[in-house]
């Protein structure tokens, strides 16, 4: 019996991890001192517009948030495309992050425009 009770937390453990890495953010632009000039905000709009488009072919279909607090009780949805969105962070972030993660958005936003997938997008 104690051995089962100190085996659950390691297995909850191992099973939280796998899921952590699994919801890797796809924004490089995370460092708060980071370099903002119109240069680095043009190769994070690439960097975004690259990383939603590599997942869309991985059929990986979410949208990233960041800023004020999800609403408690809201489902973790995006109401314009169904997609499930993922929490990337708060209000503290960079020009590039915005950049990266608008480009991102947008380019999901747009592909679903044109596809309207008929599979629940994982």
């Amino acid at each position: 019996m104690r051995a089962t009770l100190f085996a659950l937390p390691l297995a909850l453990g191992a099973a939280i991890a796998s899921v952590a890495v699994a919801e890797e953010s796809p924004i490089s632009s995370t460092d708060v001192s980071a370099d903002n000039s119109p240069e680095a905000v043009t190769r994070a709009k690439e960097r975004g517009a690259a990383s939603a488009a590599k997942d869309i072919l991985a059929g990986i279909l979410r949208i990233l948030y960041f800023g004020r607090p999800w609403s408690v009780g809201k489902p973790l949805v995006d109401d314009a495309t169904g997609y499930r969105i993922q929490i990337l962070g708060g209000c503290v972030v960079t020009g590039r992050f915005v950049a990266e993660v608008e480009a991102y958005n947008g380019a999901m936003r747009q592909w679903h425009a044109k596809n309207r997938p008929t599979a629940t997008p994982r």
